[in-house]
């Protein structure tokens, strides 16, 4: 059945139903105006509060509608859309065994109220669990990306201390208010916790995680939140991707976590993406011209170098550079005349307070004997 069809005849069902009420109709006009593969499990969702993937969806909605013709056929009368989905869910595809009867708007409050934080208005930390556990399967049925960023206001106390609580409460609404406004509709919005936000964001990794939340960081420095006194906070940001830096929710969420400390730490007001230390030789400061060129691309790039070690090096850049991308490097040391060649692998992204970017890279091919050279240097300094 085709699909517009097939959205014609759910619409044209309801309205047969005189105890419809006009406003679900309209919900489900809206669903149905939706783009994208979710529209039918979506619309399963508001009639059966059941989770449904969107490639068994559409099927299923057209076994009800077949389902609906059959029993009317065979009661000799009109069987609401409603009533077929119950009997369908029961007998045929039994994912339901005790449903229980409830008016559709009272249970949408009542789901409402239990998944949202009552403050500021977004998903709550109960929300947050349930929905990271069905994107993470998701990511690992389909070979999906996906990341989790963690927000924390900067200071936050300070704004209790010297304006009292009611004036608290309203950063924590306005700020979750700049948060949910400057993300796609698929994202999550989430309160943790206090002064501490999570964002679920499907279908995203790495550098273009970072730019979403540098995106976020920007709006909240810009938002006036006391007129008067032209009061300016911040917030600092932790980053992890489903897949580099955690296969399960909870190694996505305590790892964004650790990317957000090492962010408040360093200086506060900037997001970083986490990465694990496996430093194995040591770093010194080094502000030496490097040559890149990202594997796959023609242009031969300049930047400055910040620290170099036997193992690896790290160069500030106007640009994003993501995590695994593969680099061509050459770089010329102080202690001798020609230059060291190697190639790299970008293992640490952080966007600094300046705009720029901190490229953290390891090499993965490097001439033995220019690695002993440039060992026996970092370590004699």
């Amino acid at each position: 059945m085709k699909k517009r069809r097939m959205f014609d005849e759910i619409i044209d069902t309801l309205k047969e139903d005189e105890k419809t009420q006009e406003w679900l109709v309209e919900k489900i006009k809206a669903i149905l105006e939706q783009d994208g593969e979710r529209v039918f499990s979506n619309l399963l969702k508001v009639f059966t509060h059941l989770e449904i993937e969107a490639r068994d969806a559409e099927k299923i909605w057209n076994d009800i509608l077949i389902h609906r013709e059959e029993m009317s056929k065979l009661l000799k009368r009109s069987v609401g859309l409603r009533v077929a989905m119950l009997d369908y869910f029961i007998s045929i595809n039994r994912r339901m065994r005790n449903p229980k009867i409830i008016e559709i708007e009272i249970f949408e409050k009542l789901e409402q109220s239990l998944i949202t934080d009552e403050l500021t208005g977004i998903y709550n930390k109960r929300f947050l669990k349930e929905a990271l556990y069905r994107e993470v399967q998701r990511a690992k049925r389909y070979g999906l990306e996906l990341s989790v960023l963690f927000l924390d206001i900067d200071d936050f106390k300070r704004c209790n201390e010297t304006h009292g609580h009611p004036f608290g409460d309203k950063v924590l609404k306005k700020t979750a208010d700049i948060i949910r406004a400057g993300l796609r509709e698929v994202d999550y919005p989430c309160r943790f916790g206090g002064d501490e936000f999570t964002i679920i964001l499907p279908e995203t990794r790495g550098s273009r995680a970072m730019i979403a939340a540098e995106r976020l960081r920007k709006n909240i420095a810009k938002a006036n939140f006391l007129k008067r006194e032209n009061y300016h906070l911040t917030v600092s940001g932790g980053v992890a991707s489903f897949g580099i830096d955690g296969n399960t929710p909870e190694e996505l969420i305590e790892n964004a976590d650790l990317a957000l400390l090492r962010a408040k730490n360093d200086g506060k007001n900037r997001v970083y993406i986490f990465y694990k230390e496996k430093r194995k030789f040591v770093r010194i400061s080094a502000d030496w011209d490097i040559s890149y060129k990202v594997m796959n691309e023609r242009t031969i790039e300049k930047a400055r170098m910040k620290n170099v070690g036997g193992g690896g090096l790290l160069f500030e850049e106007k640009r994003p550079i993501p995590i695994s991308s593969v680099l061509d490097i050459t770089f010329s040391p102080p202690f001798r005349k020609k230059k060291i060649a190697a190639q790299a692998k970008v293992v640490r992204l952080e966007v600094k307070e300046n705009g720029k970017f901190d490229i953290g890279i390891l090499f993965t091919k490097i001439n033995p004997t220019d690695q002993k050279e440039l060992l026996k240097f970092t370590e004699r300094i």
